[in-house]
């Protein structure tokens, strides 16, 4: 399982229902596809760095948004739950922008199998032989 972060960019317009119904959506499909939901976080809404076009035109008439409503899915699921994932985010005419990560914290460091590449155990080499030296001139 690979632990992702999607970043939804949806209308600053869309009520509450739509976004907890997208929500629970995205979630069922991990969940039934025998991942992990960890967090959904709301960050509100807030300027985009240049103006955003919508598939199709809301109600007013509005295609353009200058403003929108950011939120973040953390999850572990298979890439073919991702690729899901994406295509609801894709049919649903609330997003304006979706983006995937590959979230990583401090335990993806820890459990990575290659030590070259293990910040930790790099750090732990490099005190060791810093040791082995400072024996070395001692003696």
């Amino acid at each position: 399982m690979v632990f992702y972060e999607c970043v939804i960019t949806t209308r600053n317009t869309a009520n509450f229902a739509q976004l907890t119904k997208l929500v629970k959506e995205i979630s069922q499909k991990v969940v039934g596809s025998g991942g992990i939901v960890r967090s959904v976080q709301n960050h509100g809404i807030r300027q985009v760095p240049h103006r955003f076009k919508a598939k199709y035109a809301d109600r007013e008439g509005n295609r353009y948004y200058k403003k929108g409503r950011f939120l973040s899915i953390y999850y572990d699921a298979n890439p073919a739950t991702q690729t899901a994932v994406t295509g609801i985010c894709k049919m649903e005419e609330q997003v304006l922008r979706t983006t995937h990560l590959k979230a990583r914290n401090k335990l993806w460091y820890v459990n990575i199998a290659r030590e070259d590449k293990n910040p930790y155990i790099q750090r732990v080499r490099e005190m060791e032989e810093a040791e082995a030296n400072t024996m070395v001139q001692d003696a």
